[in-house]
């Protein structure tokens, strides 16, 4: 069993880095596990996160950095309206599974802020007010906007950005109703459990 997994996670932004972290270690926790998570990379947006990864992925292959390789790869970076499946799958066929035999991929669809949203009740608990009805759109900043709006409806301070109700939400979160508002999440919950279950 290893009780401390190395988990290596790449996403876009702080919005994806501290929903995954949240999300990895409230699973980890229930396996008495207590994962080492090593960022490397969390900022630049969708595109550079790919070509980062895909960087990052051949030099590790041709020996061209030294790396103790991780139990767990996660990629967390959104589907920007392609679908959830579709960006999935366009992951998976950049990962090597030789080096990486252990990976879990999430693909917010169609940003990581829905998932935030994804539990009215958490959301309620948390920030004091549920949020609106999800109206299904895929629009560049609608869910952070969405996000934004209740927070500020609910007189709750935005210290530095929304995200910041990360750990919160995700602790308060019921992954059942969650996952079934939003297929995507999960999805990738089901990926993270299954593979940490290995590990045990």
């Amino acid at each position: 069993m290893i009780d401390r997994p190395r988990v290596d996670l790449f996403c876009e932004d702080r919005g994806h880095e501290q929903f995954a972290r949240a999300l990895i270690e409230r699973i980890a926790d229930k396996l008495d596990q207590k994962p080492s998570i090593r960022t490397r990379n969390g900022r630049g947006g969708h595109g550079k996160a790919i070509t980062e990864f895909k960087a990052w992925q051949r030099a590790v292959t041709n020996g061209y950095i030294d790396h103790e390789l991780p139990d767990l790869l996660v990629l967390l970076i959104d589907a920007n309206c392609i679908g959830w499946a579709q960006a999935r799958r366009e992951l998976e066929q950049a990962v090597e599974p030789g080096i990486f035999p252990r990976c879990a991929i999430g693909c917010p669809d169609p940003h990581v802020e829905r998932w935030y949203l994804a539990d009215p009740q958490a959301v309620q608990e948390i920030i004091g007010i549920p949020p609106p009805s999800d109206p299904g759109k895929c629009e560049r900043h609608f869910y952070k906007q969405l996000l934004r709006q209740t927070i500020q409806n609910a007189d709750q301070p935005i210290a530095s950005l929304e995200m910041a109700y990360a750990s919160d939400l995700v602790a308060a979160m019921d992954f059942f109703r969650a996952g079934k508002n939003q297929p995507s999440l999960k999805h990738f919950v089901e990926q993270i459990q299954s593979a940490l279950q290995q590990l045990c």
